[in-house]
């Protein structure tokens, strides 16, 4: 039997096409997917339902390549570890943010990522009401240092009558790893005066 010319399509080689897509092109639309993959656009709807789908599955496909979380010894370990790791993925597929954050997470295995995190919290005494908050906090902290920070907006009328802003830009070095260890601790004693709080939200 003569092997076919392309290689058959599969969740991970759509997958891998779509993230490779929004890399370059900050998008990820059906036709331009199959043209990319070289295949009929009726041959990727025979493997997932629609664009929504292939994002879905392109954020599986990163958090499988993440480096492994692991169980944590406690509460702060695990979200110190998340908040790093999610960071520096995202940080190397910054185009396809947007795209991940208005796509709901359908994938079980996706969700399994954060279940050390869930387990370490309800550890750490949290109470169950709290834990998607928190999980959601670290999604947000790990979109906002991949991203970095805007460009500043300046002019001279704005140097003089906003000094304290000026004083923000003129020393503001962005830099991902300082920025990450210092989302970490704010985020990591943010928690602690909550969860030791007895009035916590």
């Amino acid at each position: 039997m003569a092997r076919p010319k392309t290689q058959l399509l599969s969740a991970a080689r759509i997958a891998d096409g779509a993230i490779e897509l929004v890399d370059r092109t900050g998008d990820v639309q059906m036709v331009q997917l199959a043209r990319h993959l070289g295949v009929a656009p009726s041959s990727l709807y025979s493997h997932v339902t629609g664009r929504a789908e292939v994002i879905d599955l392109a954020r599986l496909r990163m958090l499988e390549r993440m480096e492994s979380v692991g169980l944590a010894h406690d509460w702060r370990e695990a979200v110190a570890n998340l908040l790093r790791r999610l960071t520096a993925l995202y940080a190397r597929h910054r185009r396809i943010l947007p795209l991940l954050s208005t796509t709901a997470v359908a994938c079980d295995r996706s969700i399994a990522v954060y279940e050390p995190m869930f387990a370490a919290l309800i550890d750490g005494g949290f109470r169950r009401d709290q834990l998607r908050l928190v999980v959601a906090m670290v999604e947000f902290q790990a979109f906002g240092l991949a991203q970095g920070l805007p460009a500043p907006v300046m002019s001279d009328h704005i140097r003089e009558t906003l000094p304290a802003y000026t004083a923000s830009v003129d020393h503001s070095r962005y830099d991902l790893p300082t920025a990450t260890e210092f989302s970490v601790a704010m985020v990591i004693g943010g928690l602690e005066a909550i969860r030791t709080h007895p009035g916590a939200p």
